[in-house]
């Protein structure tokens, strides 16, 4: 839920990221879609 209101902050603001700013977002995002993995995998052998 968080990284959805910080995404809706960002796309609102419209300001240009660093390169910091913008590499912490891709790696948030690849942590995001390991946890939605791992909960998938849990959830199928249910």
């Amino acid at each position: 839920m968080k990284f959805h209101l910080f995404s809706l902050i960002i796309t609102i603001q419209k300001k240009s990221l660093s390169e910091a700013e913008l590499k912490q977002e891709q790696q948030y995002k690849k942590i995001m879609d390991e946890i939605r993995d791992r909960r998938t995998k849990y959830y199928s052998h249910l």
